[in-house]
């Protein structure tokens, strides 16, 4: 499974269909899993926690350097004697890995995708070493060693703003960890600052809001992402979604499937029966949606009665066939007995020769008026798949290969 979409199923809206015209319940749920790592996060989310940890670092190299600049007007350690100690040369170490962080030369582009707490683990592990070398340094004062434990203090401190998942916040609290594991062997000098008990009380409460603030992000994302009535993905969230699905498509080489959704009659629907049961037909159409799809495909609500599927690695053809399994039950129970129809239109970007996702989805929503235009109203509900006159003759509209659709869709 994908793990693009996987956490996201965790906070999915659940529908099931009602009989009573009532609209259904539907509640925030966030697994637990999803504080413990990475994978279970959905690449955009994933992007989004990325630039939070990594403003949060710069912010905490930008608090590092000016402590760095501001420290010897205040201890003294500019005097000659001190030049070579073992506490300015550390100092001098830890100024040079907030710098590289602030100009995001810490780590490598490709590390800082994939791991992008690990400049603030550089940071941490420098201002751990500092203060295990400065408290042996016989040369450092006093007010030296306070220096050094505000440094530390102040990087726990920024731990607890960062949206970090528990196994990030392991390795985030392991270089604190030694320390006080060191100071615990061999005692630390800390100046005027108990830093080994507030280290071991703050610590603690800092990684528990780091994971607070990974909690709220999720919540956050799930406003942003889940249409309150359907419970499928709303457009904002879809258009991102399309957008860096897409582009790993290519990178992949990959098929990749955009269908177009109409619901048919559905104005009549509403002015005949209203719009509580209109609303409710939709809540009912989005369930049964969300329900049929592979949880690797993205349902999305376009507006209205329009929705969007992104079928990610499917080609045409394997397209067509889960659509016909999905659409020939009907996606909702009608008054008068009817099942509610919809129509179609597919749009493959290997098959149609498209680069731009808006294309693609423009193609799709092309052929999908196509086939409302030529679709049969008695095989409709006979079949409950608009345009679809019969599984042997007749193909969901693109299908079939389409030259040059890139222009076509504009």
């Amino acid at each position: 499974m994908s793990p693009h979409i996987k956490w996201l199923e965790q906070i999915r809206v659940k529908t099931s269909p009602l009989k009573n015209g009532n609209l259904p319940v539907r509640g925030f749920r966030c697994c637990y899993r999803d504080f413990l790592y990475t994978p279970r996060h959905a690449e955009l989310m994933h992007l989004r926690r990325k630039e939070s940890i990594q403003l949060s670092a710069r912010f905490a190299a930008l608090f590092v350097l000016v402590l760095m600049f501001a420290a010897p007007f205040w201890d003294g350690s500019f005097a000659a004697d001190m030049w070579f100690s073992q506490t300015s040369i550390m100092r001098l170490l830890v100024a040079g890995v907030a710098l590289a962080v602030v100009l995001n030369r810490a780590v490598s582009a490709r590390w800082n995708r994939r791991t992008p707490y690990l400049s603030m683990v550089m940071l941490i592990i420098a201002a751990s070493l500092l203060c295990g070398f400065g408290s042996h340094d016989v040369l450092a004062s006093d007010r030296m060693q306070t220096t050094n434990s505000v440094l530390v203090l102040g990087l726990v401190v920024m731990i607890a703003i960062m949206p970090v998942t528990l196994a990030e916040a392991a390795l985030l609290a392991f270089p604190l960890v030694g320390l006080l594991l060191v100071g615990g062997q061999s005692g630390l000098s800390t100046g005027a600052i108990p830093l080994e008990m507030l280290l071991t009380v703050l610590l603690p409460l800092a990684l528990f809001s780091a994971l607070v603030q990974l909690y709220r992000t999720i919540a956050a994302a799930h406003e942003i992402a889940i249409d309150p009535l359907t419970g499928c993905y709303t457009r904002a969230f879809g258009m991102e979604m399309i957008r860096v699905s897409f582009d790993g498509a290519l990178r992949k080489n990959v098929p990749y499937t955009v269908a177009f959704i109409d619901l048919d009659d559905f104005k009549q629907i509403n002015d005949r029966y209203g719009h509580d049961y209109g609303d409710r037909i939709l809540g009912e159409v989005g369930g049964n949606l969300v329900q049929r799809f592979r949880r690797s495909d993205l349902v999305v609500r376009w507006g209205g009665e329009e929705f969007l599927i992104l079928l990610p690695e499917l080609d045409s053809v394997k397209a067509t066939e889960v659509l016909e399994r999905v659409m020939a039950p009907g996606l909702a129970q009608l008054e008068d007995g009817q099942v509610q129809k919809a129509s179609v239109g597919l749009s493959e970007r290997i098959e149609d020769a498209i680069s731009l996702p808006q294309n693609l989805i423009d193609l799709a929503d092309q052929r999908m008026y196509e086939a409302k235009k030529r679709s049969d109203h008695d095989d409709m509900i006979a079949k409950g798949y608009s345009g679809q006159k019969s599984p042997a003759r007749t193909k969901i509209p693109g299908a079939a290969k389409s030259k040059s659709a890139d222009q076509a869709a504009n």
